[in-house]
């Protein structure tokens, strides 16, 4: 099981360095199976002037998938709770 970020060669548009960073998690615990994940980090910046920035990207895809499985557990201890009581 492995984590990984990554940054993807820069493109120049005036002056101006822009490169992609993602993360890739990887589980591979056999030759016939494994998962590979991989989700964007930010973009990395460097000014005409030499600065360097990062911006993250928020990834709105993840945030809706950790709400629809929190509303599922909660759901399902609603359920329990109230299949338990009657």
């Amino acid at each position: 099981m492995t984590l990984q970020n990554t940054n993807r060669p820069p493109v120049k548009w005036r002056g101006y360095q822009i490169s992609p960073v993602a993360q890739a998690f990887r589980f591979v615990p056999s030759a016939q199976f494994g998962i590979i994940w991989n989700r964007p980090v930010g973009v990395q910046v460097q000014t005409p002037q030499g600065e360097t920035q990062f911006l993250p990207v928020h990834d709105l895809t993840r945030i809706i998938q950790v709400i629809i499985i929190l509303s599922g557990l909660f759901l399902l201890f609603l359920l329990k709770l109230i299949y338990k009581r009657s």
